[in-house]
């Protein structure tokens, strides 16, 4: 069994020591370094519908049906509701 090298990371925002395999530059570990991740806010397209169809209550259906991921890592931060 080949050797493993085992990375040693320091959470900003917890404070927190994480031991891991990943390497520095793998996109999960940049995010941890970071502090936060990218957010890319995608809207449903039954949400859209209902924004524009039943206005202003549609506004609130569509924040429903929304999916934020991290643009670096692809963590899904929040499915919402709908999916």
């Amino acid at each position: 069994m080949p050797d493993s090298t085992v990375y040693h990371y320091h959470n900003p925002d917890t404070g927190d020591h994480l031991a891991s395999l990943l390497p520095p530059d793998h996109p999960e570990m940049v995010c941890l370094q970071q502090g936060s991740h990218d957010t890319q806010t995608r809207f449903g397209i039954l949400g859209l519908l209902a924004a524009v169809l039943w206005f202003p209550l549609g506004v609130g259906l569509c924040l429903l049906d929304r999916r934020v991921v991290c643009r670096r890592c692809g963590l899904l931060i929040d499915d919402g509701v709908c999916n």
